[in-house]
């Protein structure tokens, strides 16, 4: 019996499909043999095929991506046939050079052989196929980014003969590698820790800002133009200008209810499914620039949500979303039950233990070196402070952090306040703090954008400086609604006006006795948003490109 070694996928299927095409087009005219009985040939029956696979792609060409550094990934081949083989088979594994002038002609790229110092067969390099078996044992291969410029690397992987050796050249894998260069960004995070040591003084500490981006519109790289100054009025001097936005929850991804098989699932829609096969270019930067990558997830409209789940329901949730968050290294996930359609005909009834739960099992697939962040909003978080009711879960013992979620336009910035809320100026929504959770760690205020026709009475945020003047501030935690880029429309007049809340919010803004007595400013600086990628001044940068 005899084994061909042939390859079944890209290249080769490229040349295979333009022959077959044009097979066709010859013999549109012949006749159509219908004679029966014929036996296929036996020469094709004896054949034994065996082809070089890769454990992460069913393609023969694999790219990968690494940061230029300290970086590495690993892969895995294996060699499988058609058929078992009657004794022990070893394959080694080789780098096949030669074929890479030719690989970068029919690709059109330029790829230098990856070095030997940047790669590893971490079991050695011989595939073994033990006797009446078909398939060789996996083999790891470590790429490494250590010392290697940025640029464009192939390493081609092929068998070596064999005593059966035919057409050698068609097994090959080729590893592409990218190395890129790391984002730097114009100016350091404005840093605000995420655990301050016992003892710290909290009041001394950066906002920690958090900014949700909407997939559905825009590039999560947008939040990379959004700047904070610090100036001095008297004298006018400008003490320092940052980068913020420690923690990016990225949006819409949502809960579903799967009718056929009863499952939540886990949707990511096409557009964050997009931004997370190519993180490398999305999501990279941003953490690159030491900020915090979160998924929120919310309702799906479809009866099911957070607050009627059942047991069997949550453990394979929370599984769904320990998966995504581990092949992409996102850095946590943020709840938001809005828009679950709760009351749906055939759906369960809400219940109060539903979503404790689901926030518990969340923190124990993550663990602690990932965030797990509340947003508390109507009547889904509205019982968290009652232990009775949520089953014996105190809730905010499981959080990193929780926030207020009502950021309505149409109102003036509203302080949910649950440790004062007879002290609070503004607030038409009160709610309980959180069972277990630290006041430190809860964030009262998620401002909204304004439109520009907008009077100033609903703009105009003096209250929140007189709620913090009155000593009732516990946190450091300032939330903004979706961020979006400049475009001519209702926002264009007033822009990305944050630097006005950051100044009545931050400990060493507005000062004094008086509202207009202060010695300290804070302003945004978004101009970058005004510069589009071709160095042009326009509208529309960091809308989606896909």
């Amino acid at each position: 019996m005899k084994t061909n070694y042939k390859i079944f996928r890209t290249i080769r299927m490229m040349l295979f499909a333009a022959t077959v095409l044009a097979g066709f087009t010859a013999c549109e005219t012949d006749s159509v043999e219908r004679e029966g009985g014929k036996l296929p040939d036996k020469d094709g029956i004896e054949n034994v095929y065996g082809i070089l696979r890769c454990s992460s792609s069913c393609e023969n060409i694999v790219d990968m991506i690494l940061t230029e550094g300290n970086g590495f990934l690993v892969n895995g081949v294996y060699f499988e046939q058609t058929k078992p083989v009657s004794e022990n088979v070893s394959i080694q594994l080789q780098i096949d050079e030669s074929v890479i002038e030719a690989y970068n002609t029919l690709t059109g790229e330029e790829r230098a052989l990856l070095p030997e110092s940047n790669y590893e067969f971490m079991e050695g390099n011989t595939l073994e196929i033990s006797a009446n078996g078909k398939q060789s044992p996996l083999k790891r291969i470590k790429f490494l980014a250590e010392g290697l410029a940025a640029g464009e690397y192939v390493l081609p992987i092929s068998i070596g003969e064999q005593e059966q050796g035919n057409i050698l050249r068609d097994n090959i894998i080729y590893f592409n590698i990218t190395i890129r260069e790391p984002f730097v960004g114009d100016y350091p995070l404005d840093q605000a820790k995420f655990y301050p040591e016992e003892g710290e003084d909290n009041a001394t500490e950066p906002i920690l800002m958090v900014f949700y981006i909407n997939t559905k519109d825009y590039d999560p790289r947008l939040v990379t133009d959004f700047y904070l100054t610090k100036k001095k009025r008297r004298p006018s001097q400008e003490l320092w200008t940052r980068a913020v936005g420690n923690i990016i929850n990225l949006r819409t991804v949502v809960l579903k209810y799967d009718e056929a098989s009863g499952r939540a699932l886990l949707d990511l829609g096409a557009d964050m499914t997009y931004v997370l096969s190519h993180a490398s270019t999305y999501i990279w930067p941003l953490q690159e620039t030491e900020r915090k990558v979160c998924l929120s997830l919310e309702g799906g409209g479809t009866g099911l949500g957070f607050c009627n789940l059942s047991d069997e329901q949550i453990a394979d949730f929370v599984a769904q979303v320990k998966t995504v968050v581990e092949t992409y290294n996102l850095d946590g996930i943020n709840l938001w039950d809005r828009n679950s359609g709760y009351g749906k005909e055939g759906m369960p009834e809400t219940n109060t233990t539903s979503y404790p739960k689901l926030i518990k099992a969340m923190r124990e697939a993550l663990g602690s070196d990932r965030l797990l962040t509340v947003t508390d909003h109507e009547e889904p978080t509205e019982y968290f402070w009652d232990t009775e009711a949520t089953g014996g879960i105190e809730v905010g013992q499981y959080l990193d952090y929780a926030w207020s979620g009502y950021n309505n336009g149409n109102e003036v910035t509203q302080i949910c306040d649950p440790w004062h809320p007879d002290d609070v100026e503004v607030s038409k929504y009160t709610h309980k703090p959180f069972a277990g959770l630290d006041p430190a760690k809860y964030g009262c205020i998620n401002s909204p954008w304004y439109k520009g026709t907008d009077p100033s009475s609903l703009i105009d945020r003096k209250h929140i400086y007189r709620w913090r003047a009155a000593g009732n501030k516990q946190s450091q935690i300032l939330v903004f609604q979706d961020l979006m880029t400049r475009l001519q429309n209702e926002y264009e007049a007033t822009g990305q006006s944050y630097g006005e809340v950051c100044l009545y919010f931050a400990d060493d803004g507005k000062t004094g006795t008086s509202i207009l007595a202060y010695s300290n400013n804070y302003t945004d600086v978004t101009s970058n948003l005004m510069f589009l990628p071709d160095g042009t001044i326009g509208y529309g940068k960091w809308l989606k490109d896909w």
